[in-house]
């Protein structure tokens, strides 16, 4: 049964696979014998929900619908299991374990766990202290990784460079780090500056959850000027800007599987992105925000709690879709 979209049950549904150790996904590049640990031998923070990323998805899930406001019995329980997961000793591991391997979950997931720094310290919880450690190591890591991306990432998946540089800005916009701005700014430009006529018409891939062309263009969005913006778009993806694409539905036809359950996702995504980049143009481009809302309801819909292959990391994405994530706020 699909929830209804309330910030409470997907609060609810973080809270049930938060700690959920199995079924879980170990991505381990295996340096010694001594590496074959438990989950929550080596990852003792992020050790449920299936694996490293989806689990620092539930923990932003948490902290956003704190935020945002929840009921007092909803919010005391999410309060303890960040109070629970969230501490100093099992960060240290943590720590210990990126330190030995600089490319773990580059990009996505630690520009993800930048996401939840961000949440952390615009709302003043003294939880974010704990997390600097892991904070400053993934700023260090995905600086690497940005040096050594000579080429564009155009995939629809976890290793695709475009959102995961729009989520690493957004950190450093709030942070105010100027260095990171920079660096995503200049990626940005000459990644895609000259982008003409995005092959949206390739889209989806089946296993997609991150729109690539649209993609782009929230993250040009952001380090664009509007006047730049509008004149980029018109260009770079001409079927947006005239409110054309996109044109249909991605439809899931197994929520059961985890890889097609990634179409679900791919619509909540679509809808956030397309807001995104209006607000970026300063106005819907003809039919676009119908087709925002479409993509939203049809995200909604396919977030089943029964089907754990989504439902361990689609309650996020519903997240930043429905409160609008993509916004940003300076840290004062």
């Amino acid at each position: 049964m699909p929830i209804d979209g309330k910030i409470e049950e997907l609060a609810q549904l973080a809270l049930s696979c938060i700690d959920r150790e199995h079924p879980y996904y170990l991505g381990l590049e295996l340096h010694s014998e001594t590496d074959l640990k438990l989950p929550r031998q080596l990852t003792p923070v992020f050790r449920g929900a299936f694996d490293w990323h989806s689990a620092v998805h539930c923990h932003w899930t948490l902290v956003r619908a704190l935020r945002m406001g929840v009921e007092e019995q909803l919010a005391d329980r999410c309060r303890a299991a960040l109070n629970t997961s969230l501490n100093e000793q099992d960060i240290e591991q943590e720590a210990r374990f990126v330190d030995d391997r600089p490319g773990f979950e580059i990009p996505y997931g630690r520009a993800w766990l930048l996401q939840l720094c961000t949440e952390l310290k615009e709302t003043r919880d003294p939880l974010a202290e704990n997390l600097v450690p892991l904070e400053k190591r993934a700023r260090q890591d995905l600086l690497g990784w940005c040096s050594r991306l000579v080429h564009p990432i155009r995939s629809g998946q976890h290793d695709q460079s475009m959102f995961s540089l729009g989520l690493f800005h957004d950190w450093a916009v709030s942070n105010q780090d100027e260095e990171c701005v920079e660096t995503v700014g200049s990626i940005s430009r000459r990644h895609h500056g000259e982008d003409r006529h995005l092959p949206c018409q390739f889209e989806p891939s089946n296993h997609d959850f991150l729109s690539p062309s649209l993609a782009t263009a929230d993250l040009m969005r952001r380090v664009l000027s509007r006047d730049e913006f509008g004149a980029w778009i018109t260009q770079a993806h001409p079927e947006v800007a005239a409110g054309k694409w996109p044109s249909f539905i991605a439809h899931c036809p197994d929520p059961s599987d985890g890889k097609l359950s990634h179409l679900d996702g791919l619509n909540l995504s679509r809808g956030w992105m397309l807001d995104a980049i209006a607000d970026g143009l300063g106005e819907y481009p003809p039919g676009i925000e119908t087709m925002a809302r479409e993509h939203e309801v049809a995200g909604f819909a396919g977030i089943h709690p029964e089907h754990y292959s989504g439902s361990h990391w689609l309650a996020s994405f519903a997240m930043y879709l429905m409160t609008k994530r993509w916004k940003l706020t300076e840290l004062s």
